[in-house]
């Protein structure tokens, strides 16, 4: 390990490679500028997926609290154990999608949303001991040979459709139970989106790697001005607080939700690897195959935890490679701190207690940020693929079924048997089936010799 200071940087332009010891006050600084990237990631989400799962405002802090503890100290261990790279863990944008959609299906069809929620904490747990026994048993390769381009590309869209009805409804005040159309909703809305995309677009470095929380933070002082943002609520457990296990209740069985989860793990096996490529490539650091199963098990250890203690599913960012270069620091032990910092935000109840009081609009634009670049990362997708008849087919009939289905009442699916109600109704998931059946089963391409 190399430990001398670095003053100039690397042919890389790192300042600090992977392996390299930084000082410790130096250490410090880049491990508060981490915790901004944690929070950018991890504040946001929690906060729109509680409202749709009927938990109230403390409640929603307490879900903050669990996903700070867990982000930060599931990215220290999969650095120091796992794929040992600066890579965040935390909530994932399709699983705020798949948890919005259950929440509705969950409604239409008259079952309680604290059914819902102890069913998820059941559901997750299944999905990570799945993952678990596909990193022992080393099938990660063969799973992820089926998410190809064209069903990744498709799976993205699909999402990004499913959830521009949930966007537009929170962007004008609908979803937080007004009848009609809200003006001073939809100006945060517009005016905290524009900050966003204008920082994104016209900024550089580390300013433009935090569009999203200063947008945040520039609509929520609007939001107050206009008077919609929600009062403060302060924790009653004091100023420190230790998360609680299963939160929402002791674990229930539902086999659709469990398949749910199932499915909503495996698609997010090709972000995963998607994560630790980037960082391989440009840190010339291919992980080995025992890195590799390392890391797949703490994935699966980290979807278990992500029921046994309530929050969101994670996933590793994929953000981290673009990260890193702003940052010029690839060592992990500034990374490390930045967990550390994180996790000791997840026990402090009055911090979450306030990011819990994000006002609705201001997180709505932030969803539409994350499912936008959702799209672009689908269409990325399909520019791999050399589209002929048959991937048109394959992609055509795919988006027919599934966005047709988003556009059914779900109560029109309330005669089938319970285990397939929230499958059948869910466009994203069925239209995930046929472009799977369509491109691995009956439109298979054959094998060249």
């Amino acid at each position: 390990m190399n430990t001398k200071k670095k003053l100039q940087p690397d042919a890389d332009g790192f300042l600090y490679g992977l392996d390299d010891k930084v000082p410790a006050g130096q250490s410090a600084i880049y491990g508060l500028q981490y915790l901004v990237y944690f929070l950018a990631g991890s504040a946001i989400m929690p906060v729109i997926i509680g409202a749709y799962l009927g938990l109230d405002q403390a409640q929603i802090a307490e879900m903050l609290q669990r996903t700070f503890l867990l982000s930060g100290g599931i990215s220290i261990l999969q650095a120091l154990f796992g794929h040992r790279f600066p890579i965040i863990d935390g909530p994932a944008g399709l699983w705020m999608g798949l948890l919005i959609i259950l929440a509705s299906a969950s409604t239409s069809f008259g079952k309680g949303l604290n059914v819902l929620r102890t069913d998820m904490e059941f559901g997750m747990i299944c999905a990570g001991i799945l993952v678990v026994i596909i990193g022992l048993t080393g099938l990660m390769d063969k799973i992820l040979k089926i998410f190809n381009p064209i069903i990744n590309g498709s799976f993205l869209i699909l999402m990004v459709l499913q959830m521009s009805a949930t966007v537009m409804k929170g962007a004008t005040g609908i979803s937080s139970g007004n009848i009609t159309i809200q003006p001073k909703f939809l100006l945060t809305f517009i005016v905290t989106t524009a900050i966003i995309v204008i920082i994104n677009l016209k900024a550089k470095g580390f300013l433009q790697s935090v569009a999203t929380l200063i947008g945040v933070v520039c609509g929520w002082i609007l939001a107050y001005i206009l008077g919609i943002s929600p009062d403060f609520i302060s924790s009653n457990d004091g100023f420190i607080a230790v998360p609680q296990a299963f939160a929402w209740g002791k674990p229930t069985i539902d086999s659709s939700v469990i398949i749910t989860c199932l499915i909503g793990e495996f698609v997010l096996f090709s972000n995963f690897a998607a994560s630790i490529r980037g960082m391989e490539e440009m840190l010339h650091k291919p992980a080995d195959h025992k890195t590799i199963r390392n890391s797949t098990l703490l994935f699966g250890l980290t979807a278990a935890l992500t029921g046994i203690f309530p929050v969101t599913g994670f996933v590793p960012f994929a953000s981290a490679p673009s990260t890193t270069k702003l940052t010029r620091v690839a060592a992990r032990g500034p990374f490390i701190v930045g967990g550390v910092f994180m996790m000791i935000l997840g026990v402090v109840a009055p911090v979450c207690s306030f990011f819990a009081a994000i006002p609705p609009s201001v997180g709505y634009s932030a969803m539409m940020i994350v499912f936008a670049m959702m799209l672009i990362q689908g269409l990325n997708e399909f520019r791999k693929v050399d589209f002929t008849n048959r991937e048109g087919f394959i992609v055509g009939i795919s988006f027919m079924i599934g966005a047709g289905i988003m556009f059914m009442d779900s109560t029109a699916f309330a005669s089938l048997p319970q285990m397939l109600r929230y499958i059948a109704s869910n466009g994203l998931i069925v239209g995930l089936i046929v472009v799977i059946v369509l491109d691995q089963v009956i439109l298979r391409k054959k094998k060249t010799k």
